[in-house]
């Protein structure tokens, strides 16, 4: 274990030195634009709006949890951020899953934090994807694993911190093979990662083991037991609560059943009979989940994104 320090004190410390004649007349480098927003979720629970899938903030008598962070470039806002909320060192970081846009500031975050958390098949494919990197640009492995590799055997890790409890639930392949859910009982709140989508289409990532039927069962059962009042981070979009999550259900039960009504045509004549007015919250991306790829990748055919050549 690390020993773990104030993200304001994990910052290096210059001694001024005497200027050049070239450096005195040196422009300054602009100042990074201030990007990340702070919305309290619940008691003691934020979401962390910037670049990237939402990151979640649970604050505890002596702690902080991190859930996710985005973008390696970004983790000077989202300190800063924090630091608006809390001075209290952050115990864990909680990757959702293993999306760049959720896990990219752990190499900066693993020198100031106890553990990173994320499911097994999040690890397995970071440790791929960084053998590929130089040596030097690798870390921000998760440290401790939850589940095992097999996506459809379902687990469960739950933290005591400081008299506080965070349920950490694998529910199978949805998103992806290693989507975590993060419950704040005491708050009444969660983040569902990239389970949701609110604003935007959701992408299901086949070749990061992602399942659309997977991802329908996992909302489905989400809100059939999720309490009324409860508060939601989504992985994107706004923070919402059960009525959003019932009618993201819906949702998704309305592109499935229509695909199963339709079998044997393709996924442009799928998605041309379908009545998108009826569901104005999700909207397509040219560059990114078009209603031709979600309904593609709903009939089991495509990998759920715009595929640029």
């Amino acid at each position: 274990m690390r020993v773990l320090t104030a993200f304001g004190l994990a910052l290096a410390v210059c001694v001024a030195a005497p200027l050049s004649a070239h450096a005195k007349h040196r422009a300054a480098p602009p100042e990074a634009p201030k990007i990340h927003q702070v919305e309290k979720v619940a008691e003691n629970v934020y979401c962390i709006f910037g670049q990237g899938g939402n990151i979640g903030l649970i604050v505890t008598a002596k702690h902080a949890v991190l859930i996710d962070d985005q973008f390696e470039r970004l983790v000077p806002g989202l300190v800063e951020a924090v630091r608006s909320v809390t001075d209290k060192p952050i115990k864990y970081l909680v990757n959702t899953h293993g999306h760049p846009d959720h896990v990219g500031g752990n190499v900066v975050l693993e020198k100031q934090v106890s553990a990173i958390i994320a499911h097994a098949n999040v690890r397995k494919r970071m440790v791929t994807e960084q053998a590929k990197l130089d040596p030097a640009k690798r870390g921000g492995l998760p440290e401790l694993a939850l589940g095992s590799e097999d996506p459809t055997e379902r687990a469960r890790l739950n933290i005591h911190l400081d008299g506080a409890e965070i349920h950490l639930l694998h529910l199978g392949p949805g998103h992806t093979d290693g989507d975590v859910i993060v419950g704040i009982p005491s708050g009444l709140a969660m983040h569902m990662g990239d389970l949701f989508f609110l604003g935007m289409l959701p992408y299901i990532d086949v070749e990061s083991g992602g399942n659309f039927d997977g991802l329908v069962a996992q909302v489905a059962s989400v809100a059939s037991w999720i309490p009324d009042g409860a508060r939601i981070i989504p992985g994107h979009g706004p923070v919402c609560g059960k009525k959003e999550l019932l009618r993201y259900r819906d949702f998704l039960q309305a592109v499935q059943a229509h695909v199963k009504a339709h079998p044997g045509k393709d996924a442009a004549a799928v998605a041309a009979t379908f009545d998108p007015a009826a569901w104005p919250e999700w909207k397509p991306r040219a560059d990114f989940v078009t209603w031709e790829t979600l309904f593609s990748v709903a009939s089991g055919k495509g990998p759920g994104r715009v595929i640029r050549p």
